[in-house]
């Protein structure tokens, strides 16, 4: 249980890593997008990209987080193929939990990890997109 606990954590930290990652390239983006419209709003195209860019890189950062559950599932032995290594993640990081696919005994308070995880990662992609749609419309209009 405590082997558990230990690398359940050390994977939410790994992830949490990894979207603070890809949260820092796209907020080094939007510094550079927002000089061209710094005292107006952006028009409905630059509003459309800015937040369409902003939600791939969420996108790319969830999946990233979803891949890395899936390996440490592979490594650890936990399924028979990396398939449902991928299935089992995917659908507990998104906090669904269909239950068609479960682990033994002996892994599910680690894989509990992946839904905590996929709470905070909406959590933080939740505020950060609000942040973007908040930065984006509080231009003054010329």
């Amino acid at each position: 249980m405590v082997f558990e606990l230990f690398i359940g954590s050390l994977v939410i930290l790994a992830s949490v890593t990894i979207m603070v990652g890809f949260l820092t390239v796209d907020l080094f983006y939007n510094h550079h997008l927002e000089r061209g419209f710094q005292n107006r709003r952006p028009s409905s195209n630059q509003f459309f990209i800015r937040f369409s860019a902003a939600d791939i890189l969420v996108l790319a950062a969830s999946t990233a987080c979803v891949w890395m559950w899936a390996s440490v599932f592979g490594r650890l032995g936990v399924f028979n193929s990396f398939e449902q290594a991928l299935y089992f993640s995917t659908v507990s990081f998104s906090t669904v939990g269909y239950g068609d696919v479960v682990v033994d005994k002996g892994w599910r308070i680690f894989s509990g990890f992946v839904a905590i995880n996929g709470l905070i990662a909406f959590a933080i992609f939740t505020a950060f997109l609000i942040e973007v749609i908040r930065n984006l419309s509080r231009r003054r209009p010329q």
